[in-house]
């Protein structure tokens, strides 16, 4: 407390240190203060030292992965066929958002530099890129499932089998390019990324793993087919095809999705390690 005022008979009261009060409602630095301290008229004094906490790249990217999570939890469940289908587009695209942007860049302080952004880690930054992700998620569930078939059929696209042994040319029995590792490298990057992360379903992987042994070890020439439309379903069903050395192949029939699973080969010959063991073993 300071002296009481003669005018007012209020109290003035000291606020800080290193300041007292000549008259009520005001603030003089005491005697020997800097004038480099004194603060500006109507501003709060400096505090000294204080810096500005730099946010990494990483950290940004995913700020913005957890917010799309907590908006994605806030969604109630699903009454619908087409609710339901909406849903199952934002979960999509969150592993999409999650993954394709490549492995995170090193904290500030690093001495190695960050690898370079991957498209999502660039779209957190980019305003053009956050307009064209709103209007995406303020679009019906037919019209997101149009644009998730279409980035599905361009990666199909680009794996389409080349130059390589023949129909009858097995060379698995002999030929170290069919160990576990290699059979989890031939699965595109993409796939990859998504199947090293903790919440993949596991039961449904395992799923898919039972039903195409089943049918390739007794028919390794007929071509199974499956009615999917769950994006994410047939994402992990490309998946444990490429492991297997299995061609995959999604198009539209009748307003629904259909894949088409057959063995480029004469005999069926599986892995020695099944993809969802070989992903416990990691």
């Amino acid at each position: 407390m300071g002296p009481r005022s003669p005018h007012t008979g209020a109290w003035a009261v000291c606020v800080g240190r290193g300041y007292n009060s000549a008259l009520p409602g005001t603030l003089r630095p005491l005697t020997g203060s800097s004038p480099a301290h004194r603060p500006l008229p109507g501003c709060l004094p400096t505090v000294g030292g204080s810096q500005v906490k730099r946010v990494s790249a990483s950290r940004r990217k995913q700020h913005f992965i957890n917010q799309a999570v907590r908006n994605s939890d806030l969604v109630p469940k699903a009454k619908g066929r087409k609710s339901l289908q909406r849903l199952e587009n934002t979960r999509y695209l969150l592993t999409l958002l999650e993954t394709a942007g490549g492995p995170s860049g090193l904290e500030d302080g690093d001495l190695t530099p960050p690898a370079a952004p991957g498209i999502f880690a660039e779209a957190c930054n980019n305003a053009t890129y956050v307009e064209v992700w709103n209007d995406f998620m303020n679009r019906s569930g037919e019209e997101q499932e149009r644009v998730l078939r279409y980035l599905e059929d361009e990666d199909q696209g680009k794996r389409r089998p080349g130059r390589g042994p023949g129909r009858g040319e097995d060379r698995r029995r002999e030929d170290p390019a069919f160990t576990p590792h290699e059979c989890f490298r031939r699965i595109s990057r993409r796939l990859r990324s998504v199947l090293k992360r903790s919440r993949i379903p596991m039961e449904t992987l395992e799923s898919w793993e039972e039903r195409l042994l089943a049918f390739f070890s007794v028919s390794p020439q007929a071509v199974y087919t499956a009615m999917l439309d769950n994006s994410f379903e047939r994402l992990l069903l490309h998946a444990v095809c490429q492991y297997m050395d299995l061609i995959s192949a999604s198009a539209d029939l009748e307003g629904r999705r259909q894949m088409k699973v057959s063995n480029r080969h004469l005999d069926f010959l599986p892995p020695e390690l099944l993809l969802s063991a070989y992903l416990d073993q990691q």
